[in-house]
């Protein structure tokens, strides 16, 4: 996590619907637009020329040819929760089971498992270190029931251990080096075999251990590099004491720093590294370029590009075969007005960050391990108890478990099954794309439209197209369609809409319920020539599922039913008598 002190009508041509969004056509005007003011003053290298982007229609075909290989969904492999005392919470546990059903993860990052709240370390009279496992074995239990294995961040510095007092965030986690590296080790192996015991080996050697977090940065990391390489040698050692499966790595830094470092030190003094873990926003590249003046890449591509560097990097070390796991991002981006902020920031709520989503999770699939959301839901211990039912804030549902754009973004995603089809169209306007695939007797396809207009880009106009799909089934085709769009798959516009209430009323609530669910259509086109056409519209941040598959048997009539039951209530009387 980063530092903290750092509507037209979008309806398919020529196609008639009437839908929920049209309460929103008057009450959103004013928000919508208001999201969508760009930055002025872009740095030329990486801003397009602000002009309107016009609006071009797309004919994209979708190849009949054989599916290649499917999607890695790097983005299923984990998912966060900022520290793990929360998981002892019963609403974050059964937000995790929403998650858990609806996109099934593989891992839970957490943030923390070493703070003082845990209740870990404490000293005995005579001044050596006891142990105490209570609450982290409640937290560990919790992800055991979820299906959920843990990505152990170990950090912060219990109290006990510290050499100073620095802390970060409301829970005053400290983050200064250990008073003694080697009861640092005692603490990581005495964890790491507590874990054992209680969970088997076989189990544990499927978890991962990152060696605390963020240490480039001071908010987290009172000491130097050379003082983190000592941190990390103590941790590898301890956990590999305990068993050499164990998995240990780091460096877990913001903005994918230190990774060429850390392998060049682990190669050097042979100290054991099973992954690289790091973390990247969006947001960082203004951080790095203020202004975008001077960025290199290319307008919304800052966090593919750092990711492809990465496992370039990796690839070219002295450890070319490493896991890469991104265990932090989101779509953040700054406000409006130009600001950086990293604790409230609408960006994270609004419907324009579903596209964000399926934009950056398509463009690094192949080229990591791990590529982690921050948060699951806005129930988090860092900057307190939140405050409304939207806060700017990361997760993928809000205080009360009401699903955010990102969480349709991240369903419609998880729908993507079988192997890729090669697509065919003249290159898209920017911030367009789409992919799709075929799997389980059905084809399916994603588009997503991102709003650019934070980088500069102009005026973004609607994306027309029609799509040209494979159709070899000789029964009829049917199409089912669901839209993210404000008012249907986003519900932070229809908050605002209200007057971005403080408390929801009974009813308010349930109408943030329905507005949060997509919009879902039905079609039957025809299927001539051995192909289904379809035409689609998008507005910038606007995300489209299709799925397309054989329509299904009748349904048995029910009279054979009714004359069956007729005929052994007969007989039950007969036999009565």
């Amino acid at each position: 996590m980063e530092s903290v002190s750092k509507m037209a009508d979008p309806e398919s041509p020529g196609q008639s619907n009437t839908t929920r969004r049209e309460f929103l056509k008057t009450s959103l005007a004013t928000s919508v637009a208001a999201t969508t003011v760009g930055m002025a003053a872009m740095g030329e290298s990486a801003a397009a020329t602000p002009e309107s982007i016009a609006e071009h229609p797309s004919i994209i075909t979708v190849s009949s040819a054989e599916p290649s290989a499917p999607l890695r969904k790097s983005w299923k492999n984990a998912i966060a929760v900022d520290v793990p005392l929360m998981l002892l919470r019963e609403d974050l546990q059964s937000y995790l089971a929403i998650l858990q059903r609806e996109i099934g993860y593989r891992y839970c990052r957490t943030f923390g498992f070493l703070q003082d709240e845990m209740a870990i370390a404490a000293r005995r009279k005579d001044g050596s270190l006891a142990f105490r496992w209570a609450q982290v074995d409640k937290a560990l239990d919790a992800l055991q029931r979820l299906r959920l294995r843990p990505f152990i961040s170990l950090f912060p510095m219990p109290v006990a251990l510290a050499s100073g007092t620095k802390t970060v965030f409301d829970l005053k986690l400290n983050v200064t080096p250990p008073r003694d590296y080697a009861e640092w080790g005692q603490l990581v192996g005495a964890f790491a075999r507590h874990c054992v015991d209680r969970y088997g080996l076989d189990e544990i050697a499927q978890w991962y251990f990152e060696a605390w977090n963020e240490p480039n940065g001071p908010d987290f990391w009172a000491g130097s590099q050379k003082d983190y390489w000592k941190l990390y040698d103590v941790s590898a050692k301890a956990l590999k004491a305990v068993s050499p499966r164990l998995r240990v790595g780091g460096p877990v830094s913001a903005q994918a720093s230190w990774i060429a470092e850390l392998i060049a030190h682990c190669s050097t003094e042979g100290a054991p590294l099973d992954f690289i873990s790091t973390h990247s926003y969006p947001q960082d590249e203004w951080m790095l370029y203020p202004g975008l003046r001077g960025s290199p890449h290319k307008p919304g591509q800052y966090v593919p590009d750092v990711v492809r560097a990465v496992r370039q990097t990796v690839r070219q070390s002295a450890m070319p075969g490493l896991e890469i796991h991104w265990t932090e991002w989101d779509s953040m981006v700054p406000l409006p007005d130009g600001r950086i902020d990293w604790v409230d920031n609408p960006s994270l709520d609004e419907m324009s960050a579903a596209a964000t989503v399926c934009d950056l999770a398509t463009a690094v699939d192949g080229d990591c391990d791990t590529f982690c959301w921050l948060l699951a839901s806005d129930v988090i211990g860092l900057g307190g108890t939140l405050q409304s039912e939207f806060s700017g804030s990361y997760g993928l549902l809000t205080l009360n478990g009401i699903p955010k754009a990102t969480f349709n973004a991240f369903r419609f995603l998880n729908r993507l099954r079988g192997g890729r089809l090669e697509l065919k169209h003249e290159p898209l306007a920017a911030g367009c794309g789409l992919v799709a695939t075929a799997g389980d007797g059905s084809l399916q396809v994603l588009l997503w439209y991102r709003d650019l207009s934070v980088y500069g880009v102009g005026t973004q106009q609607p994306w027309t197209g029609t799509l040209e799909l494979p159709w070899a089934e000789s029964a009829k085709p049917v199409l089912v369609q669901e839209r993210i769009a404000a008012g249907a798959g986003s519900c932070y516009e229809t908050w605002q809409s209200l007057g971005s209430p403080q408390n929801l009323s009974p009813i308010e609530h349930h109408l943030l319920e329905v507005h949060a669910a997509p919009e879902a259509q039905v079609f039957y086109p025809d299927a001539g020539n051995g192909q289904v056409t379809h035409d689609f519209r998008l507005l910038p941040g606007e995300v489209v599922y299709l799925e397309l598959r054989a329509q299904g048997e009748a349904a048995l009539p029910t009279t054979p039913l009714r004359q069956e039951l007729a005929e052994w209530y007969a007989a039950r009387r007969e036999k009565s008598k």
